[in-house]
């Protein structure tokens, strides 16, 4: 299996993209780009895109070339994070900010950085069941049978094989007293007012290690851990494979057959886990009976890592937005500003004022506000500090008065909207420290002040200028896997 490495959204030449896949001609290119293309993998732009800002490709519809350049006027940029499986290829999508690799040949230590980017996209699929897994057509994670075959290894890792039991009651058994049965069946001694039972009804539950349900989830796992170890992401998922027989799937039946067995137990189980699993089984069933093949396609990524690096840098410094008002560390009992007494207020997300729409009839709808990323309450001795970070997903350079690569203007004033919309419960609440933060990966091992922005007409206002911190993606990861909490004082905002 030959695995190719690629910098997600860096810009690649037709020429370039024929030296990663040497093996194939032009003709199969265009066919290899094509595909990519329909999963939303790869876009080309065109080459007089000059300085666009690749972190905004999905707002570049003029520049973006539908079909295949035979010119060679356009780049080719793969936006995407992840592994695909494609015609014989492992394509290995590291994260952007990861630009030392693009000239070492040696992509092992890559390689480990790719690992830990994985197990964060594993954990956080698990978790909110919203990442991208398989392409723009087909928004269902369920497409990709690459994040199926983790399911069904996940399950068998936390709770072992499919097993029936069955609840068998016995006279005088060796199994646990059935008292309710042995009272109403059987008659007792009596001695003055206290009855006696010389026998009992027992019950005891039996394990069917034998059942045919049992045979597939076997196969399915041995068959599912090959396919992972031929086209090398054992490793690269760091998953252990799980060999339980040597029997093939067409041992057992056809796949019709299969699908009707494990459908009439459907109709019979109503443990949650049991038809979890049974649903996945199918699933892949149905799906094929291999993901191997030259024609075939799988992937585990997402086209959207901006939204996994807002949940890493939530999670790691320990958001307040959605905590009860009553937990946060002020100086004296929480107070809320009198506007929003009415809409009683829990946490901090409440309260943003909503826009008010008022019809020419005075009918009044309010619609959705803003929404910070994070938030953070810290209170050090009798210092209390409202700290705003924005998770953002750029690679931003700044020197010698030029900067590339930045957050728009939307974004800037966005982050100031937010610090305005708490400008009155910071002040009721003698809040006296306000810090407005954007939050940016680098490949780097240490935090990183890049600098900050400003806008002196929202300065005017008595707004905190927005300092700009790059932080070490691989520490962030690590903490995030780990569950492990950041103090928001490692930033010195």
């Amino acid at each position: 299996m030959k695995s190719v490495y690629i910098r997600e959204l860096r810009r690649y030449t037709k020429l370039e993209l024929s030296t990663l896949f040497p093996e194939i001609n032009s003709n199969q290119l265009a066919v290899f780009i094509r595909k990519l293309r329909v999963y939303g993998i790869l876009k080309s732009v065109k080459r007089d895109s000059g300085t666009l800002d690749l972190s905004e490709l999905v707002l570049l519809d003029n520049s973006i070339i539908d079909g295949i350049d035979d010119s060679n006027s356009s780049y080719y940029i793969f936006n995407y994070v992840g592994v695909v499986y494609i015609d014989g290829y492992l394509l290995c999508c590291y994260p952007k900010y990861l630009f030392a690799y693009d000239s070492i040949e040696d992509k092992s230590s890559c390689r480990n950085l790719l690992k830990q980017v994985l197990k964060v996209l594993h954990r956080y699929n698990t978790n909110s069941q919203s990442i991208q897994l398989y392409s723009e057509h087909n928004q269902s994670s369920s497409g990709s049978r690459i994040s199926m075959i983790m399911a069904l290894l996940d399950d068998y890792f936390q709770n072992g094989l499919y097993v029936n039991t069955q609840n068998i009651h016995e006279f005088n058994g060796d199994g646990e007293i059935n008292w309710n049965r042995t009272i109403n069946f059987i008659h007792p001694l009596w001695q003055e007012e206290d009855p006696y039972y010389l026998n009992f009804w027992t019950r005891r539950n039996t394990i069917d290690d034998k059942s045919f349900i049992q045979r597939i989830h076997e196969c399915l796992l041995t068959i599912c851990s090959c396919e992972l170890e031929e086209i090398s992401l054992l490793d690269l998922l760091d998953i252990n494979g799980v060999y339980l027989t040597e029997l093939s799937l067409n041992d057992l039946g056809t796949r019709d057959y299969l699908l009707s067995c494990i459908t009439n137990e459907l109709n019979l189980e109503f443990n949650s886990r049991k038809q979890y699993v049974l649903k996945l089984m199918a699933a892949l069933l149905k799906d094929s009976f291999s993901m191997i093949g030259e024609d075939n396609i799988d992937l585990f990524g997402t086209t959207s890592f901006n939204l996994v690096w807002e949940t890493v840098c939530a999670e790691v410094f320990d958001n307040k937005l959605t905590s009860p008002l009553s937990d946060l560390p002020l100086l004296s009992t929480v107070k809320i500003p009198p506007n929003m007494l009415g809409i009683k207020p829990r946490t901090l997300k409440d309260l943003i004022e909503r826009p008010k729409w008022t019809s020419i009839d005075d009918a009044v709808a309010f619609s959705d506000t803003l929404k910070p990323d994070l938030i953070s309450v810290e209170r050090n001795e009798n210092v209390c500090s409202f700290v705003i970070l924005d998770a953002k997903y750029y690679t931003m350079r700044l020197e010698s008065n030029k900067v590339e690569g930045q957050p728009g203007v939307g974004d800037v004033t966005k982050q100031y909207l937010y610090q305005l919309a708490y400008k009155e419960f910071i002040e009721l609440n003698g809040i006296q420290e306000v810090k407005n933060c954007f939050l940016m990966p680098t490949e780097k091992d240490e935090i990183v002040s890049v600098g900050n922005v400003q806008m002196e007409m929202l300065g005017k206002l008595g707004l905190e200028k927005i300092q700009v911190r790059e932080l070490p993606a691989a520490r962030m990861f690590e903490c995030y896997l780990q569950r492990r909490k950041l103090p928001i004082s490692i930033l010195n905002l």
